[in-house]
């Protein structure tokens, strides 16, 4: 027993030296490894929406630039991964169709297990569009113009997916509205899923009509419920609670430290370790605004609190993202601002630092910030078992989510139209498990950082994560690992650790 004990000792020891070292590295060179170039005739696109997403399935992340914002009417592209963990610097495909194009987001809409695109159509102070389109994906390739278009139109910066009625398939938010003189007023929408195509008309809009630049999902008080959480400009971030399939058309919590942000941006995610989501505002000073990037902290009662907990000042701040860089468990943050630099916030396991750790050498208009194991050094697979406690909704422990590889409810194999899985961390299911449901997927030990950026002298970057072979698990980098967990119905999650030969 006395050796056992000593074992451990040293296998815990080693652990903290290996995080400890980890934490030390630098997690990203400070100038990017890729910068894309605009092709001609005009060479100039304005990178805004991004993500990166194996479009084509064979195992390597692609990169999806949506370009134009406020400047020049600008196609979507698609930078496809050269299978050895590079981009090309033009991308490969681009639409045919061109606009004003804000956000993106992705998500296997129509339930083929081919990852579709929808997109937020800002407009230009009196050019007014749809507010949003989607493009589905073609075994790998994006229909060169879109598949659907909102009938409502508007000025809409940001969109996200979400699963409003926990039924397993996709609906789609988007924030409106147009804050610069003259002011456009729109309410906010979403555009529920049936049958695997996204309602022409919206089917829910917000009572009010202030501006709001960015949403996203999360389930804020725990209920099993995706609540829809909204970046305002001019007013108060903040949520509109999902009432058991239905989303409350009169938000019911705001923030109350700032009575008119300028947010254009909102993250979700337990940073403090205490079981609760937290919410963090890239709220600019452009227009009003505080210019710094503010934390809610989650509450026991629900919901967060309404005055910060943690902010960094920063002026023109734009871009905020939860992952968890260096692969110890925690959720980090990476922050960006208009021509400033993107910067990172490592979590000590109980919060975020006063000043961040790594900042970029070079500067850009931020416009998002997106990881994944891009040239796959240091992908893991997880698989996690949620016991049945009647619900849909099931929140994965890692972030982001590269790959799924299967799900299985009561020991069935779902087929891609029976749930969703955002990136995120977030899983619904068509069907509750009676006994549990099992996901296994691959998470990103050491993530890649792209970056689009608005400049149009400016290409996207790319940054390659440092840190390789070492995680807070103790494995080496390659799919060389398997990490698993059991989530019980109630509580805190419980992991364990195993190594595949």
């Amino acid at each position: 027993m006395k050796n056992a004990t000593i074992t451990a000792a040293i296998a815990l020891t080693l652990m903290l030296l290996l995080v400890t070292l980890a934490s030390a590295q630098q997690v990203y060179p400070t100038v990017p490894d890729w910068i894309s170039t605009d092709p001609p005739p005009d060479g100039d696109w304005v990178g805004t929406g991004g993500a990166l997403v194996d479009l084509d399935r064979d195992g390597w992340l692609d990169l999806v630039v949506a370009n134009g914002n406020d400047m020049q009417v600008q196609p979507l592209t698609v930078y496809y991964n050269q299978g050895d963990g590079t981009f090309p610097q033009i991308p490969d495909w681009q639409s045919a169709d061109i606009a004003y194009h804000g956000h993106l987001d992705v998500a296997d809409v129509n339930g083929d297990g081919w990852p579709d695109v929808a997109v937020a159509m800002l407009g230009e102070f009196d050019t007014i569009d749809h507010a949003a389109k989607l493009y589905l994906n073609n075994n790998g390739t994006l229909s060169s113009l879109p598949d659907w278009q909102s009938a409502e139109m508007a000025n809409a910066f940001g969109c996200a997916f979400g699963d409003v009625n926990n039924d397993g398939r996709p609906d789609l938010a988007a924030a409106t509205g147009w804050a610069y003189s003259p002011q456009h007023f729109f309410n906010n929408y979403v555009w529920i899923n049936s049958g695997g195509m996204l309602a022409s008309s919206a089917s829910w809009l917000s009572d009010d009509d202030d501006h709001l630049q960015g949403v996203t999902w999360c389930d804020a008080n725990r209920d099993g419920w995706l609540d829809l959480v909204g970046a305002a400009s001019g007013s108060q971030t903040r949520v509109y609670a999902n009432l058991g399939g239905t989303l409350e058309t009169t938000a019911s919590w705001f923030t109350t430290d700032v009575p008119n942000q300028d947010s254009i941006m909102v993250a979700c995610g337990d940073v403090t370790g205490d079981g609760y989501v937290d919410l963090f505002v890239a709220d600019n000073n452009q227009i009003g605004g505080s210019g710094r990037f503010r934390q809610y902290d989650g509450q026991a009662a629900g919901f967060f609190s309404t005055t910060v907990g943690w902010s960094y000042l920063e002026g023109y701040a734009s871009a905020v993202v939860l992952a968890d860089v260096d692969a110890d468990g925690d959720l980090d943050l990476a922050t960006g601002a208009w021509w400033d630099s993107t910067r990172l916030f490592l979590n000590s396991g109980s919060g975020l630092p006063a000043s961040p750790q790594w900042s970029s050498a070079v500067t850009s208009v931020v416009e998002k910030i997106v990881f994944g194991d891009v040239n796959r050094d240091g992908l893991q697979t997880a698989v996690e078992t949620f016991p049945a406690d009647g619900g849909h909704l099931f929140e994965l422990a890692r972030r982001p989510i590269q790959e799924v590889l299967e799900v299985r409810l009561d020991g069935a194999v779902l087929a891609a139209d029976e749930y969703t899985l955002h990136r995120d961390g977030w899983i619904t299911t068509a069907v509750a498990p009676t006994v549990a449901l099992e996901v296994e997927y691959r998470w990103p030990g050491s993530p890649d950082m792209a970056v689009t950026n608005w400049d149009d002298s400016v290409g996207n970057y790319l940054y390659y994560n440092l840190l390789g072979p070492v995680f807070a698990d103790g494995f080496e980098s390659g799919d060389t690992a398997a990490w698993s967990a059991t989530v019980p119905a109630a509580g805190r999650l419980h992991e364990s650790l195993t190594a595949v030969e």
